[in-house]
């Protein structure tokens, strides 16, 4: 059922086991963030050798896993490392003829250099036989050795518990004594979510508009309630409700038109100011069709960068966030005029890296998805220099997260399938790299979990918490 445990074959009283995708991908990420294609860049030929040997290393693996024999080439792969200078790599070859996925993983982080500390610790089988008098004495062996270390495991359990007891939170605790009161939590508003549902069904039906969403978070009563006083506003206002036809309306935590063209409504807002800005919606287009325009001159003048936005990004609307560019740009034509530049060694392309502009009091900063944030306050004096220092930075983050993401994939459905969960979410803080560690924690604590989490829905955030609407909230790092 479950896809972490996969019998591979039974053979002289062994039961084999192989590796699931998702412990394949965890084992191999330090290996990817060597080898990875990306990081080379300004090397073409190491750039290919590695890019036609992860693909031959992918076949092979994918052929294990589904118990198909193929041969593959010995591979040649590039590393970086950071003790070698720029532009020297250390070389590896490594010719792969193993039985399974095990065998593979471990020969290729060894040929690395790399720990296997990871697979080391996944069991690799389970002992059987089919001689009835060795099975006998294999298990009056087991009952011997459990009575005798019976009185030392006892000893053990009791301080492991009072180890778990000091924690200030214990996640395995604390889901055995909340898990059940988030089951009736959630049961208890089933008929608040079906009401919700109508709701914005009714919305959409009677005035045309393309969807109805809420931010994650929000109480369930209280998207009800804002629903409520949309649907009595909207019958009040008839003819006005015709500038939403066709929009997607958003219940969260900023009122105006977002700059995806969704139109937001704060839930904890007056009537009042939710009406004023349904009736001058379409000046609000104005700046959003000047948005393209605006991002086009700022990536022109950082050479080709993409303007990009984070999901969770300062909420702002389309006429505030056209003044954060024009800002920009403007701070950095003032500083080309003083006759100011790059650094000549900056690529004259920088469309491979991405920029995302700020409210004026965000930080400059990397992200860790290896985007540059600046606020629209920054001077171009110190933007520039950053940009510049910060490139092989940023190439990196952006190589790791473009493998994090396949990896959280998979152990996002690792996790999801194994403790029978309706739903797993994380906040919008919470990147690829921290749930990775958290789905990894979690899955080490499957037994003393077990199914305490079947038919819950798990939120991962920075705190424990019961929602009024039977979500889980656990920290990602949690104890």
């Amino acid at each position: 059922m479950y896809s972490r445990i996969r019998i591979s074959c039974r053979c002289a009283g062994v039961l084999c086991r192989y590796l699931s995708s998702a412990e394949i991908s965890t084992a191999l990420r330090p290996f990817y963030f060597s080898v990875h294609p990306d990081l080379f860049g300004k090397y073409p030929e190491q750039r290919k050798v590695n890019e036609n040997s992860l693909q031959q290393l992918s076949a092979f693996l994918e052929a294990q896993q589904a118990y198909r024999r193929i041969a593959v080439p010995p591979l040649s792969f590039y590393l970086r490392q950071k003790d070698m200078p720029e532009g020297e790599f250390k070389h590896v070859k490594i010719q792969l003829n193993g039985n399974n996925a095990r065998e593979t993983v471990i020969k290729v982080l060894n040929a690395c250099e790399m720990s296997t500390n990871y697979v080391d610790k996944i069991p690799r089988s389970t002992i059987i036989t089919n001689d009835p008098s060795q099975n006998q004495q294999y298990a009056d062996f087991t009952k011997a050795y459990q009575e005798y270390s019976s009185e030392f495991e006892k000893v053990n359990n009791m301080k492991r518990k009072v180890e778990e007891k000091r924690a200030i939170y214990n996640v395995i605790e604390w889901i055995h004594d909340n898990s059940m009161t988030a089951k009736d939590k959630y049961e208890s508003t089933e008929a608040t979510r079906d009401q919700v549902k109508t709701l914005m069904e009714t919305l959409c039906k009677s005035y045309g508009i393309k969807q109805v969403k809420y931010d994650n978070g929000w109480n369930i009563s209280h998207i009800r309630g804002a629903l409520q006083s949309l649907v009595s506003l909207a019958s009040q206002h008839t003819k006005v409700m015709a500038n939403l036809e066709g929009r997607t309306i958003a219940l969260g935590q900023f009122t105006g038109v977002s700059l995806d063209g969704d139109v937001f409504l704060n839930i904890i807002d007056v009537r009042h100011e939710w009406l004023s800005l349904i009736k001058k919606v379409s000046q609000e287009d104005s700046a959003l069709t000047a948005i393209p325009n605006y991002e086009k001159a700022l990536s022109s003048v950082l050479r080709e960068i993409h303007i990009r936005r984070r999901k969770f990004m300062p909420k702002v609307s389309a006429s505030q966030y056209c003044n954060h560019l024009r800002q920009l740009i403007t701070s950095i034509g003032d500083y080309y005029g003083r006759g100011n530049q790059f650094p000549s060694s900056v690529p004259s392309s920088l469309k491979k890296y991405e920029i995302v502009v700020e409210p004026e009091a965000g930080p400059l900063m990397v992200s860790p998805t290896g985007q540059f944030i600046t606020p629209s306050s920054c001077p171009a004096s110190e933007l520039i220099p950053f940009i510049s220092k910060n490139l092989d930075e940023a190439t990196t983050l952006m190589t790791q997260y473009s493998i994090n993401k396949h990896v959280e994939k998979a152990l996002y459905n690792e996790v999801k399938e194994r403790f029978g969960l309706l739903e797993l979410h994380k906040d919008d803080s919470i990147t690829p790299a921290l749930m990775i560690l958290c789905c990894q924690r979690l899955l080490t604590r499957v037994d003393k979990i077990g199914m305490k989490l079947q038919g819950n829905i798990l939120y991962i955030t920075h705190y424990y918490s019961v929602l009024s609407d039977g979500v889980l909230c656990i920290p990602w790092d949690f104890k």
